[in-house]
């Protein structure tokens, strides 16, 4: 790990596999986040919002600014929420004693991703794990936008194929590919991204998740209660046919790989778009394998993800 401090900069749609992934960020010794910008996603981006300030009270940091952003895709074409992560993003969990939106901040997210860039230009990461609408809009609003951090870690898309939403396309991009075909094609940084079928490959035995979610340190229980109906509405129909299924961890690798050394095994550097056009494949992330367009490797792409130490990761979390 390295003895210097990390600056991270979250943008994200804050569903129950987000709160992980920031609960880990916030809690890693030499990380420090110094925004989260939301956007719609698993919720209409207010409700986004008003999760990630659920999880920032959890471990007392309501000190961290957090900024409202886009609630449409680029085009408009909104989609409808998915129901995984309920109609709230966290499991229609109640909490009364939730902080209100006043603690939001007025700026926008999109402004204050521009803003945050230059006023600390080369030291941020830029962590995505939510639709790609705002960082694509701060590029628009600024050219130089990308080039401003050291790099941008993006848990989204598909490299071979398989689709999580559509028979080929994976959530994040799904919901808006013009937004990550900008990304991908105009952001000037070094570019990492987990895939949909990477995070497939390393998900995790039942029996793990069943300790992790029995921790009753604060964390512990507060996720735990996020993700009681997304346990019982997904995971237990196929429980209840026999079928084995593991649990899904998703945005947790993405942040891990931007704030962890050692994460990452294995990797493949390459150019990769967004297919915008086809009706059967919108939103499909087409990677170049074979170098058949001649273009510069764009991004980086996980392949392996080291187990032993992402275990030891969340596990902290809870802990």
């Amino acid at each position: 790990m390295s003895a210097t401090r990390r600056k991270l900069l979250i943008d994200t749609d804050a569903g129950v596999d987000d709160a992980q992934a920031i609960l880990m960020a916030l809690q890693a010794p030499d990380v420090d986040v110094i925004g989260i910008t939301c956007v719609m996603g698993n919720a209409d981006v207010e409700q986004v919002g008003l999760n990630v300030l659920r999880i920032l009270k959890v471990v007392d940091r309501l000190d961290i600014p957090v900024f409202i952003g886009c609630n449409e895709p680029l085009l408009g074409d909104k989609k409808p929420t998915s129901d995984y992560h309920g109609l709230d993003g966290f499991g229609d969990a109640p909490d009364e004693d939730a902080p209100d939106k006043s603690h939001l901040q007025s700026e926008h997210a999109v402004m204050a991703l521009v803003r945050i860039a230059k006023e600390h230009e080369g030291e941020v990461t830029l962590a995505c794990i939510g639709p790609l609408t705002n960082v694509a809009m701060a590029i628009r609003m600024d050219s130089k936008f990308g080039s401003r951090f050291k790099g941008c870690y993006i848990m989204g898309g598909n490299h071979e194929g398989k689709g999580n939403m559509t028979t080929s396309a994976e959530f994040n991009f799904y919901s808006d590919p013009e937004a990550a075909y900008v990304v991908l094609n105009q952001l000037k940084t070094p570019i990492t991204i987990v895939t949909w079928e990477t995070c497939e490959k390393h998900s995790l035995p039942w029996d793990w998740f069943k300790e992790f979610q029995s921790s009753q340190t604060p964390c512990g229980i507060f996720l735990s209660k996020i993700e009681k109906n997304v346990v019982s509405n997904f995971y237990q129909p196929f429980f209840n046919q026999g079928i084995d299924k593991q649990y899904e961890v998703v945005d947790q690798y993405a942040v891990a790989c931007a704030i962890f050394d050692d994460v990452i095994l294995d990797e493949a550097a390459v150019y990769a778009s967004v297919e915008l056009r086809s009706d059967l494949t919108r939103g499909q992330m087409v990677v170049d394998w074979s170098n058949v367009t001649g273009n510069a490797c764009n991004v980086r792409i996980v392949k392996v993800i080291n187990m032993d130490l992402i275990l030891e990761i969340l596990k902290k979390i809870v802990s």
